[in-house]
C-alpha cells in the first residue's frame, strides 16, 4: 500500500461476536498478527452482540495487548446484521473487511480481495468459498440460495452469502443493513448492486469453526431467508421506481 500522511487506518477488520468465548482470543490475536506482519496501519472492530458468556471480558483483556482493537458493546442481542452494522459504524479504515469471528475465514486473505478490487476497479469484492466446510444440508442450501438470488436479482456470483468481503469505507457506510442474521451478506451484495456499485469476486479458503457451535437452525433460517428475499425484492422495485429514497 502507498504511504499515508494521516493516522487513519488503511484496513478495518469488522466482525460481530455472540458467545464466542471458546475461540475469540485465538481468532483476534491471529488477526492482529496479520496486521502487524503486513506492516499496515490496521484496526480490528468487534461488536459484542449482547453475549451472555465471557466474550466481552476476553475482548476487554485483549485490548491491553492489542491497542488497535476496538470493542463495541451493547445489550440486548440485536442479531448478526445489527452487530456487523455497529462494527462498520465504528470503523475508520479506508477499506472495510467483513468477517465472522469464529475462525472459519482467514483474515490474511484480505490481500486477495484487495488485489482483485484494485485490479478490476471494483467498489467491493466478495469471497466465494472454494470448498465450503459445513454440513451437507447447508452446502446444498447455499447452492440453492445462489440460484434463487440469481433468478430474483440477476446477481451472477458464485457465493452470495459468503461473509468475507472487502469494501471501500464509503460503500460500506452507504449500505443500510436491515437483516438480523443469515441473509446479511446477501443483502449487502443486493443493495450494492442496486446502488450501482461494481462488485468483484475471488476464491477464498473456508474452514471449520475454530471452537463453539453454530447458532443457525437450518430450516428456520431457510424460511426466514425466503421471506427476506421477497422483502428485499419489493424494496428494490420501489427504490428503482423512485418511491423509496433508499434501498
Amino acid at each position: 500500500m502507498s504511504e499515508r500522511t494521516d493516522a487513519r487506518p488503511e484496513i478495518s477488520i469488522c466482525a460481530p461476536a455472540y458467545n464466542e468465548e471458546e475461540g475469540i482470543a485465538q481468532v483476534v490475536r491471529y488477526w492482529a498478527e496479520v496486521i502487524r506482519g503486513d506492516g499496515i496501519r490496521g484496526q480490528i472492530v468487534i461488536a459484542n452482540d449482547g453475549s451472555t458468556d465471557r466474550t466481552l471480558e476476553i475482548l476487554r483483556a485483549l485490548q491491553a495487548e492489542i491497542p488497535f482493537l476496538v470493542v463495541v458493546d451493547y445489550k440486548p442481542n440485536g442479531g448478526y446484521g445489527y452487530a456487523l452494522s455497529q462494527a462498520i459504524a465504528h470503523a475508520d479504515g479506508d477499506y472495510i473487511v467483513t468477517i465472522d469471528s469464529d475462525g472459519q475465514f482467514d483474515a490474511a486473505e484480505y490481500r486477495l480481495l484487495l488485489a482483485e478490487l484494485q485490479r478490476g476497479g471494483y467498489d467491493l469484492v466478495t469471497g466465494y468459498r472454494k470448498g465450503k466446510r459445513d454440513t451437507f444440508v447447508r452446502v446444498v442450501a447455499d447452492r440453492g440460495l445462489n440460484i434463487l438470488v440469481r433468478l430474483m436479482f440477476g446477481l451472477r456470483l458464485r457465493d452470495t452469502n459468503c461473509a468475507l468481503k472487502l469494501l471501500r469505507r464509503d460503500v460500506a457506510r452507504a449500505i443500510q443493513i436491515e437483516a438480523r442474521g443469515y441473509p446479511t451478506p446477501t443483502e449487502i451484495l443486493v443493495k450494492a448492486q442496486t446502488l450501482g456499485y461494481r462488485i468483484g469476486e475471488v476464491g477464498i479458503t473456508h474452514s471449520e469453526r475454530l471452537a463453539g457451535q453454530s447458532k443457525l437452525k437450518t430450516f428456520r433460517t431457510a424460511w426466514q431467508m425466503g421471506w427476506f428475499l421477497v422483502y428485499l425484492k419489493l424494496k428494490q422495485v420501489l427504490y428503482r421506481a423512485r418511491i423509496l429514497n433508499r434501498i
